[in-house]
């Protein structure tokens, strides 16, 4: 029993990671008419956030070691509650940017530390469940947002609601600290390897991970960002109807995770991984080449097709590097796949403005196809160290 309340602590604490993931798109529509900046001084906030997600994520293996996943997942959960606290208080957007490190610092710790601590010491089905829960938060927050602004408070209100909820998450595990110390005392006492330029030398799967998941999550980012654009512009689909076929996607990647959960008890990890990339390719086909219903059932695959990859290459990495190295190694798969969220789907933009909307299904199956190759490299060369 205590083992399900201690791993039910750890969703709820994913659930926490997802709820402020999707609220400024949401809200700021709302948010700029307090501000004098133009609609895109939100991307300067969000690169914010995710740069120093990208820090935290690099230094979580070392405050590991020195604050254990418990206090140092506490501590984080502090800073994410802190931040939207700021955003709901600030006056100036200069302070939006101040409030925004301590979200981005909290977030990038929170993520890397809870993927090291279930990739080593709990099942696959664990991790997927486990990114579930963040499609929970994800989903939860606008509607916490939405219900704000339809009972005619402030969109302040909303965030302070949700650095409330935050704030909660934050005592619940303050008072699990006890069960943490006890779960992780003999893996966060384990001597941890510092990666160095020669083990990159030495095993070229580590870049081809980190690779790995830089694509993977800009395949995500670019559905994200340009899915709806081209639903209306290429698909002669309404805003309306092209929200709710994107709606899919995020159903379909939410309920997939929950559902790959079960998966895993049948299938090994990498039949899982090569599975869902010949699902994700088969919805960019529909997607690129239908019309109606197959628009649907397009996105819905593409959703299911990604449902698993994220969770499943997490869980492999203590088998392919090794317990010493996963911490460190996590830490750089969380920054590198930031890094790809950041990075492509503004470039990607560029090229559809400039050749045409017509090249996004293009993209989304060289991406995936790049995977596939990246999969099978990591694959023979875990092998061949092997």
């Amino acid at each position: 029993m205590k083992k399900i309340v201690f791993i039910l602590i750890i969703y709820l604490t994913y659930i926490s990671l997802g709820l402020p993931d999707s609220l400024l798109g949401v809200t700021w529509p709302e948010m700029q008419s307090d501000f004098p900046v133009q609609q895109s001084a939100a991307g300067i906030i969000s690169m914010t956030v995710a740069a120093c997600g990208v820090l935290s994520s690099l230094q979580t293996a070392r405050l590991t070691r020195k604050l254990g996943t418990g206090q140092l997942v506490f501590i984080s959960v502090l800073l994410t509650s802190l931040g939207l606290a700021g955003f709901a208080l600030s006056r100036h957007f200069f302070f939006l940017l101040v409030v925004a490190l301590p979200l981005g610092l909290g977030a990038g710790a929170i993520d890397t530390s809870l993927n090291n601590y279930v990739s080593a010491n709990l099942k696959a089905y664990h991790m997927n469940w486990l990114h579930a829960f963040w499609g929970v938060g994800a989903t939860a927050g606008p509607l916490i947002m939405g219900f704000t602004l339809r009972s005619q408070f402030s969109w302040r209100v909303g965030y302070a609601t949700i650095a409330g909820i935050q704030l909660l998450i934050a005592l619940v595990l303050f008072f699990s600290l006890p069960m943490w110390q006890s779960e992780s005392a003999v893996r966060d006492q384990e001597e941890s390897l510092s990666l160095t330029p020669s083990l990159f030398m030495k095993n070229k799967a580590i870049g081809y991970s980190l690779l790995s998941f830089l694509i993977y999550v800009s395949i995500e980012g670019v559905v994200f960002l340009w899915g709806s654009t081209y639903l209306i512009s290429i698909k002669d689909l309404t805003p309306a109807t092209a929200s709710f076929i994107l709606s899919i996607f995020f159903t379909s990647l939410t309920l997939g995770r929950v559902a790959s959960g079960f998966v895993t008890f049948w299938l090994s990890n990498k039949k899982i991984l090569y599975l869902s990339m010949i699902l994700l390719i088969a919805g960019i086909g529909s997607t690129a080449f239908g019309t109606n219903t197959l628009l649907y059932v397009g996105l819905a695959l593409i959703g299911l097709g990604c449902a698993a990859i994220f969770p499943t290459m997490m869980h492999e990495t203590p088998r392919r590097f090794g317990d010493q190295l996963s911490s460190s190694i996590i830490g750089l798969q969380v920054a590198s796949g930031s890094v790809g969220i950041i990075a492509v789907p503004p470039l990607l933009g560029v090229v559809f403005q400039s050749i045409g909307m017509e090249l996004f299904p293009v993209f989304l199956a060289v991406l995936t196809l790049m995977l596939f190759v990246l999969t099978i490299l990591i694959d023979r060369t875990h092998q061949k160290n092997s």
